[in-house]
């Protein structure tokens, strides 16, 4: 359910410059403070953030009054009013797709406002929008302010039922209803102006018999000739058709060569996928191969290393071994001898000593020169390292980019070679498709001449079949009337004593008077179907109403056609007969209205009128736009509505009462219709004589009629015969032009698919130049970067620094001899005293670890004898799988390059066969090029056969002199021929027609409004009955729970609802019934805030505000209407500013507002108690 959920205001009345949140649940809450703390400027928060601009709704003088002033000059930055309500819209009722709907309006210290929904600003009309559809939109009852129960209470009974009528929105039928009443009076303007349109009947009519026939037979002509030029071109069409076929059987030859060579290309194609899958399956197994090889390798290293290791070992353990034994005797011996020849040395040493010390002091002087120019070379060498270390780094890279750009060189040529290729289809298919669409435009011109043919002929063989149907009817009636005349004739002849019997008789066959007689009997081929009342008929108890509507027609005469009318007036006027009216039926208007759905209306007088199929429209005509009522006063007040209406008795109504016609006694019989024809036995015999004559015109007018039918039959079979053969090449046509479509498609398709390809290679190709300059340009960079100057530089300096050293070392070469024999003499002396030294303890220590020694060489020896022949099996396996891998490798090179060699011949069979199939098909398209023109020659010949109605199976003859002669009859006729006869009656009949359609149409387009404005007056007004029966009951339930007496509400006017008010009636127990206007004060807020109550359950809201409704009540009273706010506020949300007990204990959140230095501060509180203590406090 739609409700408050949270409501923000800052700068908003007694609420200061700091935001205050009041939140909200649904049910029933309630807002109370002592008087001026700002509790009802919640209310105004909620109204003004929902687009009220009426100040004095919220209670201030103008808008500006609104934002918050008590800070004053105090307020730093710009001073601004701001609400915001949100609302919970989990059910969508807000077309909002949001859980959560906020409206958010801003109004700045110049008055300008701003309106946000969901922080997104938008109009104010939006706003209103919203919640009008939510139904939430603020008015006098959801948003009951104070005073606004006192406004109710004071309400005349013209205001009550506006008000009713604005909450159901009645102003939508009253606009419904004047847009309706605008609509009839421009449809009564424009069916007067019809109406007068159709009483203009054009006078001039021309004779167009001979003309007609001389049209005719001009067309005979025109068909003759047709079918002899149609010979003459079809001698041609053989000539054409026999060349075609010639082409056809190459343009076949050749197809099948270029499919045959198309699945040789294919054949090539897969052979050539499969060697490169083979390709690639072996360069896999190479890859394969070399792995193994790999690691073979390294086994056989690691296993030599073993075994050479483990052999080594072997030697040295034995060669020690013999050593020790050889040795060990005469270590004893060796070590007196040594301890003689360590005195003697001794004294040597020391002599030596003190000559070395003297000569180190001068070589430590060239020392340190000579070392700082061995560092200054030193460091030399290492830039010259790098430097070289750089050039090679420089030579791979230029070797890796040198690569790289020939490989991107062969992918341009191939990329260049692709393009080429597919911009030749491209231009090929391109020529097919411009050749196909050509041949399509032309198909289709030729396709839209044939079906303008074939509706020629439909039309012509339409025109026929209703001529043969008119004249086989008109034949049919005509023999029909010369036996009935036949009969008539004998039976009159028999004698004069049967005089009166036969003149009856006569009379009856007649029906009519004398001169309408007499042009019976001399016009029978006028297409006469007879008088109005032989024609219809109707029960005796309508007899009177259907005389009384049409009793200026009821002895007019009735003929087939307009043709016919103007072929009698004609014959009327030459004869001078009296006034005649006629009706032709095939000029008819249809007339129909819908019935009125009215007590006293028995329906359509037409519905009541009976005849045969064929004379609806007269019936309609004449009948159709009347209403039968039973009685005057239903008649009158249709007639008011715009009917025509006609009473049972006779009493005619024209529409809007403009006229009245009463018909008490107009009978017509068979004897009465009819004047009496003669007095004498010689008038007998002159009626015999004119209808015998009658029957000799009518013999030669069937004759007549016999031969038009016969011709007409011939002419129908022509054009049958016609409209098949066109039909015929019709279809064949739309077939060529689906292929041809067909065609088409899978050429546009193959060119897009050229194209897209095309582009795929040029972006490459754009990609690969672009990379190959890179590569180039990366290249150059490289070697700029790289500077030899650089290598000469340091080797010079290197050469320098050595001189120098050189110079250095030829100055220190004495000294540095003389203390080198000094010291190696020193040395050696120290060498012999420290080998005797060591000698003597080696000796000493050998002599005591050599058996040790012995024991674990020997041990070793037999380790290594071991690791040694498992190395050595190890490396005879190795050696054999590296063997067997070296013999499969051989022809590694050999296979590939056969790969490539029979990959090059497909692909150079592949290019051939390419040559061949484009070399072929641009024969093929020159042949379709010739077949397409023997076609279109073809197509236009056999089109003009067609539209002659013949095929190419004409037998063909020499025509030539019959045509002259059939051309010179027509230019002969032509120069008399009046073409325009026969459009001219079209015309005349076309634009009667056009009218009597256009009539019925504005007819029923105003019946059809007034029965809207009825509707629309009716649903006003149940629509208002349906509200005030809900307002009345919600009164008198609220108002017996209230005060347990009674009240309700009364129409003043039930039969004029709208122009009058309605009465709230009251009646409190034990006091007698008052209106709510005449009772005491507290009485009447307590009926206005029923009142209220009632119309809020008319268009429930989901949400209302509720100010101080109850300020007036009294406790008991107030009791009671807390009651039924809390049951109501369990479909709808109560937001209630109260100071009552009654309504805090049964609020579901309550709030309290209190002012501190002019601001308000608001408070929830759990406990009810808490606010009565409040309250205290204050």
């Amino acid at each position: 359910m739609v409700h408050v959920k949270k409501v923000e205001i800052f700068g908003f009345k007694s609420f200061g410059f700091k935001n205050t949140i009041v939140d909200f649940e649904p049910g029933l809450v309630s807002i109370s403070g002592p008087n001026g703390s700002g509790k009802s400027n919640i209310l105004d928060a909620i109204t003004f953030a929902l687009g009220e601009n009426r100040a004095k709704i919220m209670r201030a003088p103008n808008l500006r009054g609104l934002m918050h002033d008590v800070e004053g000059a105090a307020r730093r930055g710009p001073k601004m009013a701001r609400t915001s309500v949100h609302f919970d819209n989990l059910d969508r009722k807000i077309p909002v797709d949001s859980d959560i709907v906020t409206i958010t309006r801003e109004m700045n210290d110049k008055g300008d406002n701003i309106y946000y929904l969901n922080k997104k600003k938008v109009q104010r009309s939006k706003i209103l929008d919203l919640m009008e559809i939510a139904n939430a939109g603020l008015n006098q009852i959801n948003n009951v302010q104070q005073g606004t129960v006192t406004r109710i209470s004071e309400m005349t009974s013209e205001e009550k039922r506006i008000v009713i009528e604005d909450l159901i929105g009645l102003s939508a039928f009253d606009e419904k209803k004047k847009e309706a009443e605008k609509q009839l009076t421009d449809a009564d303007h424009k069916l007067e102006i019809a109406m007068a349109k159709m009483g203009e009947v054009k006078k001039r009519i021309d004779e167009l018999e001979e003309e007609r026939n001389k049209k005719l037979r001009y067309d005979l002509l025109e068909r003759e000739l047709n079918r002899y030029r149609a010979i003459s071109a079809a001698t041609n069409l053989k000539t054409i058709q026999s060349e075609k076929i010639s082409k056809d059987k190459t343009l076949n030859s050749l197809n099948f060569e270029i499919k045959h060579l198309e699945e040789e290309r294919t054949d090539l194609r897969k052979d050539a996928a499969e060697i490169r899958a083979q390709k690639t399956k072996f360069m896999d197994e190479v890859n394969a191969y070399n792995k193994s090889k790999s690691e073979i390798e390294t086994k056989l290293s690691y296993e030599r290393r073993k075994f050479d290791e483990a052999d080594s070992l072997i030697k040295t353990s034995t060669n020690r071994l013999t050593e020790i034994n050889s040795n060990l005797p005469d270590h004893k011996i060796n070590l007196d001898n040594l301890q003689i020849q360590k005195s003697f040395s001794e004294s040597h040493i020391s002599y030596f000593k003190d000559k070395i010390n003297n000569l180190r002091e001068t070589e430590k002087s060239f020392d340190e020169k000579t070392n700082t120019l061995r560092i200054q070379k030193t460091e030399a060498l290492r830039k010259q390292s790098q430097v070289i270390t750089q050039k090679h780094d420089v030579d791979l890279k230029i070797q890796r980019l040198t690569d790289k750009i020939t490989k991107t060189k062969l992918g341009v040529g191939e990329y260049e070679s692709g393009s080429s290729l597919a911009t030749e289809k491209l231009s090929s298919n391109q020529e097919k498709l411009d050749s196909l669409l050509q041949s399509l435009e032309t198909l289709d011109k030729q396709k839209i001449k044939l079906e303008r043919i074939v509706d020629n002929h439909k039309a012509s063989i339409s025109e026929i079949n209703l001529r043969i149907k008119k004249f086989t009817d008109d034949k049919t009636r005509s023999e029909s009337d010369i036996h009935e005349l036949s009969e008539l004739i004998d039976a009159s002849s028999k004698g004069a004593n049967k005089y009166e019997t036969k003149i009856k008789f006569a009379k009856g066959i007649m029906h009519e008077d004398y001169s309408i007689s007499k042009l019976k009997h001399s016009t029978q081929d006028f297409g006469i179907e007879g008088l109005v009342y032989e024609i219809l008929s109707w029960d005796k108890k309508y007899e009177r109403a259907s005389l009384a509507v049409c009793s200026n027609w009821i002895k007019a005469v009735v003929v087939k056609d307009f043709e016919s009318l103007i072929s009698l007036a004609e014959f009327v006027t030459d004869k001078k007969l009296p006034k005649l009216k006629i009706i032709p039926l095939e000029s008819i208007p249809e007339v129909k209205i819908e019935c009125p759905k009215q007590n006293g209306v028995l329906g359509i007088l037409s519905d009541y009128i009976k005849c045969e199929q064929k004379f609806l429209l007269l019936k309609n005509f004449l009948f159709g736009n009347v209403v039968l009522v039973e009685s005057r006063n239903t008649a009158i007040q249709l007639s008011k509505s715009g009917f025509k209406t006609i009473t049972i008795s006779g009493e005619y109504f024209e529409a809007k009462t403009t006229s009245v016609t009463i018909d008490n006694n107009s009978k017509i019989s068979k004897l009465t219709k009819i004047i009496n024809m003669s007095d004498s036995v010689e008038g007998l015999q002159q009626m015999i004589a004119a209808l015998r004559q009658t029957v000799t015109k009518k013999k030669n007018r069937a004759k007549k009629l016999d031969l038009l039918i016969k011709n007409y039959e011939k002419r129908l079979s022509l054009s049958e015969v016609g409209m098949s053969t066109t039909i015929n090449s019709l279809s064949e046509l739309k077939t060529r032009i689906d292929q041809i479509s067909n065609n088409r498609k899978s050429f546009e398709s193959r060119i897009n698919q050229l194209r897209r390809t095309q582009e795929r290679f040029s972006r490459e190709l754009i990609n690969r130049k672009s990379h190959l300059e890179s590569l180039e340009s990366q290249i150059k960079l490289v070697r700029d970067n790289y500077a030899e100057p650089q290598m000469d530089r340091i080797a010079n300096e290197i050469t320098l620094v050595n001189e120098e050293i050189v110079g250095q070392d030829k100055k220190l070469a004495p000294i540095h001899s003389e203390l080198k024999q000094k010291q190696s003499r020193l040395a050696e002396l120290m060498a012999h005293d420290t080998k005797i030294t060591a000698e003597k303890k080696n000796l000493q220590q050998t002599c005591s670890s050599m058996s040790q020694e012995k024991y674990h060489l020997e041990v070793d020896v037999r380790r290594a004898t071991k690791d040694n022949e498992t190395a050595e099996s190890e490396l005879i396996k190795l050696r054999d799988d590296e063997q067997k891998l070296i013999s499969t490798s051989g022809t590694s090179v050999e296979k590939m390059s056969e790969f490539d060699t029979s990959l090059e011949n497909l692909n150079s069979k592949e290019r051939d066969s390419t040559k061949e199939i484009t070399s072929r098909e641009r024969n093929t398209d020159a042949l379709n090029r010739d077949i397409t023109d023997l076609r279109q020659k073809e197509s236009k010949i056999t089109s003009l056969l067609a539209t002659f109605g013949f095929d190419n199976t004409i037998e063909v003859f020499d025509v030539e002199s019959t045509i002259s002669a059939l051309e010179s009859e027509q230019n002969r006729i032509k120069n008399s021929l009046n073409a325009g006869a026969p459009l001219q009656y079209v015309e005349i009949s076309n634009g009667y027609k056009s009218s009597s359609s256009k009539k019925n149409m504005l007819e029923r387009e105003r019946n059809t409004i007034v029965a809207f404005i009825e509707s629309v007056e009716k649903d006003k007004r149940q629509t208002f009955l349906d509200a005030f029966d809900t307002v009345d009951t919600q009164v008198r339930d609220a108002f017996s729970k209230m005060t347990g007496g009674s009240a309700w509400l009364e129409l003043e006017n039930e039969d004029d609802i709208f122009n009058s008010g309605l009465n709230y009636l009251i009646q409190f127990p034990g006091k007698p019934k008052r209106e709510s206007t005449s009772i005491s004060g507290g009485e009447k807020t307590l009926a206005a805030t029923v009142f209220v109550l009632a119309l809020q359950k008319l268009n429930p809201s989901p949400f209302y505000l509720f100010d101080e409704v109850d300020a007036h009540l009294d406790a008991p009273n107030t009791e009671k209407l807390s009651n039924i706010i809390k049951e109501r506020s369990e479909g709808s949300q109560f937001i209630m500013v109260s100071l009552k007990d009654s309504v805090v204990e049964k609020a579901r959140l309550i709030y309290g507002v209190f002012p501190k230095h002019g601001v308000s501060h608001v408070v929830k509180y759990k406990d009810k108690r808490l606010l009565s203590s409040l309250e205290s406090q204050q």
